[in-house]
């Protein structure tokens, strides 16, 4: 008598002892694979607990870029393509969610603006149709485009506002946090999130933070311009670009003198500023990523500017005890040229550059992938994501397969 197939005898164990199998398979694209093959497959890799230890064990995977697309209207997904291993998960995203937020109550659907992205949570915020309306005044929404599900948040509450003296402020920056383990229990930590208020008043700097825990904002960082640095006595440099996170603080380029990194650490919630990596005049950094290292170490992909084009420029600082990289100990560790004099900074994972490649070089969004040997640091492959161009304005979508996720609100 034949034996039954091997996935028959699988689906008569009991869903504990099955799910021990299915833990072991060796991607989250052979999971994908047993999760569609049949329903007691899926009902174990669909288990809230099994998620947990299944994504634990493999990290979020890069599916493409979100951006607006100048002149074709709206919110679109970019997805990974072939051959890049996260192409058939890009696809099944592309399917399965709605870009284009039309879930979201609004008047006007075009008026939602995406200032974020993050495990799979979209941040949105429009105007406030109110005359003399403050920059406190937008409305935001988190959302999640993939199960359809939103959140519209508490407006920043009157005196909270009215202390800060946002009336007369700006918001410099609007942005998810990761959200610490020992803030939310086991229960609730798949749909709690944290989000960034960052407003730039005349004289100072203020954050507030809003806690999906709690359900409310609070100020939790102020400092003046004058006591972060000289430097930003003059408005025209406190503009913030290209926010990076590592090890629980937030960095943003300031100005356009590519010389200072404005730095909040949310462990200690408090603003400080560090020094970039001294340079010849005229060869400032026009951008630059910071990412984690290991060891104790963050790093930063630097683009400086030279005349004969730009050279890609990678640096390591050792943190202090208190979490923070000692002010002018970077380290160089290695460089090369690029062969192109157009290019954007799409976003960083701890040993990737994603760079958006203009289309006199070879169009397309490229992965530049770096060794992590401490001793030896170099180039190891340059990979295209897609072979498309997303907007400046685009975001990295990292997260699983529809068959793998769950509702992230």
């Amino acid at each position: 008598m034949a034996s039954p197939p091997a996935h028959r005898q699988l689906d008569a164990l009991p869903d504990d002892l099955l799910a021990e199998v299915l833990i072991r398979l060796p991607s989250l694209a052979d999971l994908g694979r047993a999760c569609a093959s049949c329903a007691s497959f899926r009902r174990v890799v669909t288990d809230p607990a099994f998620l947990r230890r299944a994504r634990a064990l493999h990290p979020p995977s890069l599916l493409g870029f979100c951006g607006a697309s100048p002149g074709a209207g709206g919110f679109h997904f970019h997805p990974a393509e072939a051959p890049h291993p996260s192409a058939p998960a890009a696809r099944g995203v592309l399917r399965a969610a709605d870009f284009g937020f039309s879930f979201l109550p609004s008047p006007d659907p075009l008026g939602w603006i995406v200032r974020d992205v993050l495990g799979g949570r979209f941040l949105l915020d429009r105007d406030v149709v109110e005359e003399g309306a403050a920059a406190a005044s937008r409305i935001l929404a988190v959302c999640d485009p993939l199960f359809r599900r939103y959140l519209l948040l508490p407006q920043i509450p009157q005196d909270l506002a009215a202390a800060s003296d946002l009336r007369q402020s700006r918001r410099g920056d609007t942005f998810f946090a990761p959200i610490g383990e020992e803030e939310c229990v086991a229960a609730v930590a798949e749909t709690s999130f944290k989000v960034i208020w960052i407003a730039e008043c005349a004289d100072k700097l203020v954050a507030f933070v809003f806690s999906s825990v709690t359900g409310q904002w609070r100020a939790t960082a102020s400092v003046c311009w004058g006591d972060l640095s000289p430097a930003f006595s003059r408005p025209a440099c406190r503009s913030m670009s290209r926010r990076s996170y590592a090890y629980g603080c937030f960095y943003w380029m300031m100005g356009d003198s590519g010389k200072n990194l404005l730095v909040l650490d949310m462990r200690r919630m408090d603003f400080s500023v560090l020094e970039l990596p001294s340079s010849a005049p005229g060869h400032d950094i026009v951008e630059c990523a910071i990412v984690e290292e290991g060891e104790g170490k963050i790093g930063m992909f630097a683009f400086r500017n030279y005349i004969a084009g730009y050279a890609l420029q990678i640096y390591s600082a050792k943190m202090q005890n208190e979490g923070k990289a000692a002010a002018g100990k970077w380290s160089f560790e290695t460089a090369m040229v690029v062969p192109f004099d157009e290019f954007g900074i799409l976003g960083a994972t701890s040993r990737e550059l994603l760079l958006k490649v203009p289309p006199s070089f070879a169009r397309g969004c490229y992965s530049l992938e770096f060794s992590t040997n401490p001793s030896c640091k170099y180039l190891e492959s340059v990979r295209r994501v897609i072979s498309g161009v997303p907007p400046s304005l685009s975001f990295l979508y990292v997260g699983y397969p529809p068959t793998l996720s769950s509702p992230s609100i």
